[in-house]
């Protein structure tokens, strides 16, 4: 019986081998495996969530929406400020260099050309002197985190959430609220349905999980 057993497994062995030498056959490819983080970290990709279970819609039902607008466009505020700050360190450190390259035999015209080309982008830019905020690609959980507490608040959340554009020059307060009501529903949905332990907060994995489920707009889900 042995000897029987062994030679059907020989046969066998020795059929597949001959099918895989046939010329006409199509080799078997593994397909590559999508660039999923193409996708998650696109500016425009957005986080997908899905029914709130009970306990989830309460918390939702229950948000303050006034305080989270009030919250985000504090921290827009904020972040605005900080990045203009940033942006003008960078542009003192510059006038320096130019400084000391007209110093050593460079022209006081150049400085001046600069400086009217300074102008001419923040009138591009709607009279507004305010830096850009990151890419959303960019903003990670520390970012997003204002007041540093380990847990992101849903106007905290909404920073990179929201459908709306973070970076639109802000001059003075003629457009706040910056985000609608409708655009804080969508955080709030969301946000909700990622906050597991329904603590009406996002942990560093919470958010991570949020930010993983995001989705351009008419592309694949994964």
């Amino acid at each position: 019986m042995k000897k029987l057993a062994f030679l059907a497994v020989s046969t066998a062995a020795l059929a597949l081998a001959a099918c895989s030498d046939d010329p006409n056959e199509t080799p078997i490819t593994q397909e590559a495996a999508p660039d999923m983080d193409a996708e998650v970290l696109a500016d425009d990709a957005m986080p997908v969530g899905g029914d709130l279970n009970e306990t989830q819609q309460a918390s939702y039902d229950a948000m303050d929406r006034q305080a989270v607008s009030d919250e985000y466009d504090t921290n827009r505020d904020n972040m605005m400020a900080e990045s203009s700050s940033a942006s003008g360190n960078s542009d003192a450190m510059a006038s320096n260099t130019d400084s000391m390259s007209g110093s050593s035999g460079g022209t006081s015209a150049s400085t001046s050309d600069n400086s009217g080309s300074n102008d001419a982008m923040a009138d591009n830019s709607g009279g507004s002197d305010v830096a850009a905020l990151p890419a959303r690609s960019q903003m990670d959980f520390a970012y997003l985190d204002r007041n540093s507490d380990g847990q992101l608040s849903v106007a905290e959340y909404a920073i990179w959430a929201v459908r709306a554009n973070p970076n639109t020059p802000v001059a003075n307060d003629q457009t706040k609220p910056y985000i609608s009501t409708d655009q804080i529903n969508e955080a709030g949905q969301t946000f909700f349905y990622f906050d597991e332990d329904g603590n009406s907060y996002l942990s560093n994995a919470e958010f991570t999980t949020a930010r993983n489920s995001a989705r351009t707009p008419g592309g694949s889900t994964m």
